[in-house]
């Protein structure tokens, strides 16, 4: 079944060295228990949360913030013979319990902090195995920062049955404040999309990228952090060969992110960015392009089920290293499946959610035409696209389906995606370049001048491929000036534009460059900790 999949896929990537509920953010060590030898061969009843596969389900929770929304649903080992309904109650008798397995200090949730909208009873109908889930509403309303445990039980009235109890551990924490004072830049003039690898470090790291911008006479106008959207990866489709399964791979790294989402994700949330899961290939000859429909169903539930689970702000959707035609048995790639699983995944995750594209390659080719696309309109699903070359160290490439033509470097070309109002393409993907980089940017911003003089840029909107630091490379040599010349061109009260009272971009007090307690010769602050 689908929820039991997610939640199996998510405890298989996660190793833990041991438990620490009501420390830290919790995460689930153990799956859901097996119901004892007595009743194996019987019919038998396990209370099941949507986003785990365990009974115990780490709900992050923020002061201020609005509640979380959890689904539970009761199941049975095999189909009613009849029909079966069982009554959900809070049991704060068993706090104490888990506090002492567990060795924690867990308050129980008061009562005025949960809430069942749906009511407490779970119905099974004869012949069925899965009840419909019912919603439970968590809050921090008037609760002090710390970590307080809501026991929902569907055992009878002075039992307790392990299988018939879920523990909702409530990790409330203040909402982040930046050390240094800055906010967010509120994207009026400037909207940067940001890419993190979690293989390498911690989301947090988007944090420490600090844009100040100064009149000619040296005074700053202002100074703020940037990236309105944060995409983490690496998340990948992969093909289950015993099922035939299109399934969300999250890995090792990113389930450890999800799982501490009130230290990796909330403070970005909470600075006004958008964190979103970037889905690209797996490899295995699967990918967006060669999806039947059932596939797509399936996969867009997985999708709906993480983002919802976490309380990410959407999906971006980057068709690249799936591996097409490299993988014997694999279906031909086609012009409708991604059209379809783009128009699916919309639906299923709704309007206050993100949906974004990266435009690459042969797979987004066809998103011009409809016919080609099954009569779908792939742009009226998408909140945001943009450019996906980006080829370290190479030039600046300007990738503008509205101009294709025009005098501009751009070794690519893309047609306007149907349905797409060209404010919402981002045509900037920024090169990062090294000190020791060999490369003329100064043509670059030559070349893409008349794009900028004849008004064509549809809007400010740079995106920046996987953030990174000198443990890379020596980029901090140089490329805060190229960025800052980009910025300078796209600023129509620049330097360029009015050499009296221009403007300057520079990353000089970003805090990014060095710390005391790294060492000196390289960077590793938001290096991953886990």
């Amino acid at each position: 079944m689908l929820f039991r999949t997610i939640g199996t896929m998510l405890l298989a990537a996660t190793v833990l060295a041991g438990f620490t509920a009501c420390e830290t953010d919790p995460v689930e060590r153990e799956g859901g228990k097996l119901p004892d030898g007595e009743t194996v061969e019987g019919t038998y009843g396990i209370l099941r949360s949507a986003v785990s596969a365990g009974n115990t389900v780490p709900v992050p929770l923020t002061v201020g913030a609005s509640p979380a929304v959890q689904q539970l649903y009761f199941e049975q080992t095999q189909p009613a013979a009849a029909a079966v309904s069982v009554t959900l109650r809070v049991d704060e008798e068993l706090v104490a319990i888990f506090n002492a397995a567990n060795e924690t200090a867990c308050e129980a949730l008061p009562a005025a902090n949960y809430d069942f909208p749906d009511g407490t009873t779970l119905s099974v109908a004869a012949g069925k195995q899965q009840s419909a889930p019912l919603r439970i509403a968590l809050n921090a309303d008037g609760l002090d920062a710390g970590t307080y445990l809501l026991p929902v039980t569907a055992a009878a009235a002075g039992e307790s049955d392990a299988s018939q109890t879920i523990y909702y551990v409530v990790a409330v924490r203040e909402p982040y404040t930046d050390p240094d004072g800055f906010d967010l830049h509120d994207g009026s003039d400037l909207f940067f999309v940001f890419y993190i690898n979690t293989k390498d470090y911690q989301p947090l790291l988007a944090q420490d990228y600090i844009l100040e911008k100064m009149d000619m006479m040296g005074s700053i106008l202002w100074k703020s952090m940037i990236g309105n959207i944060i995409n983490l990866r690496t998340v990948v489709v992969k093909y289950d060969e015993p099922t035939g399964r299109a399934l969300l791979d999250l890995g090792t790294d990113m389930t450890y992110v999800l799982g501490h989402a009130s230290k990796y994700i909330r403070p970005l949330q909470e600075q006004g960015r958008q964190v979103c899961l970037s889905l690209e290939g797996g490899g295995t000859g699967l990918g967006f392009c060669n999806l039947s429909d059932e596939q797509i169903a399936d996969f867009v539930a997985q999708v709906k089920e993480v983002v919802n689970g976490y309380d990410l702000d959407g999906i971006n959707l980057w068709d690249r290293n799936a591996g097409y035609g490299t993988v014997e048995g694999m279906p031909e790639m086609n012009t409708t499946s991604y059209p379809k699983l783009i128009k699916a995944m919309r639906e299923a995750l709704g309007t206050d959610k993100l949906l974004t594209l990266t435009v690459y390659e042969e797979p987004t080719a066809t998103f011009w035409d409809t016919e080609a696309t099954g009569g779908i309109q792939v742009g009226e699903y998408l909140d945001y696209a943009w450019s996906g070359y980006n080829n370290n160290p190479a030039e600046l490439q300007i990738v503008d389906p509205w101009h294709p033509d025009e005098s501009y470097v751009s070794a690519y070309t893309q047609k306007p995606i149907a349905g797409l109002d060209p404010s919402r393409f981002g045509c900037l993907n920024l090169p990062w370049v090294g000190a020791n980089d060999n490369m003329e940017y100064g043509d670059t911003l030559m070349n893409f001048m008349p794009w900028i003089m004849n008004s064509y840029r549809p809007n400010n909107m740079i995106v920046l491929d996987d953030l990174r630091t000198n443990l890379q490379d020596d980029y901090e040599g140089l490329w805060d000036m190229n960025l800052a010349m980009t910025l300078l061109v796209l600023d129509p009260g620049s330097m360029l534009y009015d050499m009296m009272n221009g403007y300057m971009y520079n990353f000089a007090n970003s805090r990014i460059a060095w710390f005391p307690e790294t060492d000196s010769s390289g960077y590793g602050k938001w290096l991953k900790d886990w």
